[in-house]
């Protein structure tokens, strides 16, 4: 790759639904007064990057730079920007998703983002781990406060609205949304029974988040499994559903203690859920957070909680290659990823 002027910069933009991608050199972004212009460090992939390539999902049009997530060190404030300067290194969520807004896209060198949407890099983290902590933070308070209306009182300024079920399940705890819901429900309610499926290998990490028992979700059972686990082996009040995990286990909704609300929480992902006549399905969008009490707060927030232990990253980050170039060949390792979290570095 051509590296770029210091007028221009370089996206890999995706050309068309399916892709090819291709790396053009277009001007440097101008800053609105709430942006800041960042040069990108690592790029973390998320399934949503594969599901817009292949599916165009939530694509107004093409070519388009994809990517939601990331780091980098900025390299320019925009004059209302106070808490941020030039040099600070910082994580984001830097894709607009289906919104008609001009900013985002991480895939490229350099990203303009607006400040609320970022965090500075906890100091006790390198800059690969952080990379991997805004979305999946952000996906898993929004299905817990916004959608199920569980407080999550340690974090300032959210809306207390709601109780604690009696018990919850975390269908694939092991995904990051998962690993990150798991432990903000520990944290917040040291006693609540807290489900979770996964693959038998993830057990440990999960039961160190803070998850109750956990549910090998291969199992031909694991329908019977996850009720056994319950609280008096009645079922679950309220599941959330972070892989869609419905789709295929579609009796999974029998889990549900028939006397509690059957709320079932589905992280949008671009594959449809059914649940059963009587089950309370809640649509789960990380979107949602930016008409939040509270909710452009919640990045920005990341960075003392990290640094205080309060919340540790989710999964293990794992390298899977470096440079925009390599990016269009690594990016089909979020299907089959596992109980870990893929960054490319730049």
């Amino acid at each position: 790759m051509t590296s770029a002027t210091a007028e221009t910069t370089a996206q890999l933009q995706c050309m068309q639904q399916g892709g090819p991608f291709k790396i053009v050199h277009v001007p440097k972004p101008t800053l609105a007064p709430e942006e800041v212009l960042i040069r990108q460090r690592v790029i973390a992939l998320n399934l949503i990057d594969a599901k817009q390539r292949d599916l165009g999902i939530l694509i107004p049009r093409w070519p388009r730079v994809l990517g939601i997530e990331g780091a980098g060190i900025i390299e320019a404030v925009g004059s209302d920007v106070r808490d941020l300067q030039p040099g600070d290194e910082v994580v984001g969520w830097e894709g607009s998703g289906a919104h008609e807004v001009s900013w985002g896209g991480a895939f490229q060198e350099r990203v303009a983002v607006p400040a609320p949407f970022l965090a500075k890099k906890p100091k006790n983290i390198g800059l690969e781990e952080a990379a991997s902590l805004p979305v999946c933070f952000v996906t898993a308070v929004c299905a817990i406060v916004n959608s199920l209306k569980i407080p999550l009182p340690f974090l300032q300024g959210m809306s207390t609205e709601g109780q604690a079920p009696s018990s919850i399940l975390v269908l694939g705890g092991s995904s990051a949304t998962g690993a990150a819901a798991i432990q903000l429900l520990r944290k917040a309610y040291p006693s609540l029974p807290i489900l979770a499926t996964s693959s038998v290998k993830h057990y440990a990490r999960l039961n160190d988040l803070g998850a109750t028992s956990v549910v090998d979700y291969k199992s031909p059972s694991v329908v019977a499994d996850i009720k056994a686990a319950s609280p008096g082996a009645a079922g679950v009040e309220v599941i959330i559903d972070c892989v869609s995990a419905g789709a295929s286990q579609t009796d999974i909704s029998d889990v549900l203690d028939p006397a509690g609300s059957k709320r079932y929480a589905a992280i949008i992902t671009g594959v449809p859920v059914p649940v059963p006549e009587g089950v309370n399905k809640l649509d789960v969008s990380a979107w949602s957070m930016v008409d939040m009490q509270g909710g452009k707060q919640l990045i920005p927030s990341l960075t003392k909680l990290v640094e205080e232990g309060k919340y540790r990253v989710p999964l293990p980050v794992r390298v899977v290659g470096h440079g925009l170039e390599e990016l269009p060949n690594v990016l089909d390792e979020v299907k089959t990823v596992s109980g870990e979290k893929v960054v490319l570095t730049l």
